[in-house]
């Protein structure tokens, strides 16, 4: 038998992770742009809105001219006209005048806050009685208030979300400056192995991984390309690995990372150019057998043949390496706080992922633990999220308080 390397925490595995370099950049369409991660910060090239504008229909007015305006005591002004939409007004307000505007309304010059239409009572034609005091800023949306030219509005690294596009749809931004698509090779190795369009015979089964982990690598914004279904035959395996690099940033082995006598991966690994071997072996549970290595800038993972294994590692280790090549920000999981609604045994000394269905109850949600062979599929499917019981630990005990980290 083969033996493991000293296994790796968690921690040390995305320490080697963050050493990668991100990489370079494009310039795509903003329409183009959404899912993909900001190359650089993006300050507003002028203020907006731009200008003073109304946020109800009313009356423009001088916060002076009513002040202590109450129903008992109006504040009577001259109504000099009706701001218009889409330009500038072309007077200004002296003292004791208003002017009508609708929400959304350039202020005219001299104007410092809106009386909401509620709080007005035309008199004639051209005076109106007002009932609210405003102060100035009340109902105005500033020229400046939403950023101001110059203030840094989008960091870098962030993945740029509908509503950063309206923003810089707002700002007059057409194009803008994202990080390229990590391409993500993806290669599943075995005899038992077989295309999901064929019938699987007596010891087959059909290749769940390749196409778990590339819906997962497009999830998070990289290319996913199909490399194949290698046998267990090391220059098959070597050359097609070789094939897969030149055309791919990260290289998925789905298979053959354990220590077992058909299990080639870590010596492929190491045959290749200015190889290095970082990772074989990690404390966790499911995906032990979970290899990293580089070849100069190209990163080559090991995933356990076992879809759970592979899935929860990709989570862990591949998630977190296709954001550091897109330069992308850290961001806290998704996921809620639960309470277990069973115990869970454990090994001291690795950190369990542990699969887990939610149920909404009166006092919040409660997490029933799934478990199950490593090699199951269905559970992951009626699985809702994932419970971390950490290393030092033996286990978590049936109403413990824990955080469900949602399976997106």
């Amino acid at each position: 038998m083969k033996s493991f390397l000293t296994l790796k925490s968690v921690e040390e595995v995305l320490a080697h992770i963050h050493a990668f370099a991100s990489l370079g950049g494009e310039e795509v369409a903003l329409d183009e742009a959404p899912g993909r991660h900001l190359l650089r910060d993006l300050t507003a090239p002028e203020d907006l809105p731009g200008f003073d504008r109304s946020t109800v229909d009313g009356y423009a007015v001088r916060a002076r001219d009513v002040f202590g305006a109450q129903e008992a005591s109006p504040a009577l002004l001259e109504c000099v006209g009706d701001c218009p939409m889409g330009r500038a007004p072309d007077f200004a307000l002296k003292e004791g005048q208003t002017a009508r505007i609708l929400t959304g309304g350039m202020l005219p010059r001299g104007a410092d806050c809106v009386v909401m239409v509620e709080y007005s009572r035309p008199v004639d034609d051209t005076l109106v009685e007002l009932i609210r005091t405003q102060a100035p800023g009340d109902h105005v949306l500033m020229h400046d208030e939403d950023t101001a030219s110059g203030a840094l509005v989008i960091p870098a690294g962030r993945c740029l979300r509908p509503q950063e596009i309206g923003l810089m749809a707002a700002l007059g931004v057409q194009r803008v400056e994202v990080a390229r698509r990590p391409r993500v090779a993806i290669l599943s190795t075995g005899d038992e192995v077989l295309p999901i369009s064929r019938k699987p015979g007596p010891g087959q089964v059909r290749d769940v991984n390749s196409h778990s982990l590339a819906a997962l690598c497009r999830q998070a914004g990289a290319q996913a390309l199909f490399a194949g279904l290698v046998r267990d035959d090391v220059p098959l395996l070597e050359k097609t690995l070789r094939e897969a690099m030149e055309q791919a940033d990260v290289v998925l082995v789905s298979g053959g990372s354990s220590a077992g006598m058909r299990d080639h991966t870590v010596d492929i690994f190491r045959s290749m150019p200015e190889s290095e071997l970082l990772v074989h072996g990690v404390a966790i549970s499911p995906g032990k057998p979970f290899i990293l290595a580089r070849s100069g800038a190209k990163c080559l993972m090991g995933l356990p043949g076992h879809v759970s294994g592979a899935l929860v590692c990709a989570r862990v280790f591949l998630l977190p390496l296709l954001l550091r090549l897109q330069g992308g920000e850290k961001t806290p999981p998704a996921g809620v706080p639960a309470v277990l609604s069973r115990a869970v045994a454990s090994a001291q000394g690795r950190r369990d992922f542990i699969r887990v269905r939610l149920e909404r109850t009166e006092n919040g949600w409660k997490a029933e633990p799934l478990t199950g062979p490593s090699g199951l599929i269905s559970p992951l499917v009626t699985a809702e999220a994932l419970v971390v019981c950490p290393e030092n630990r033996e286990g978590l005990y049936a109403g413990e308080e824990v955080f469900a980290e949602l399976l997106n």
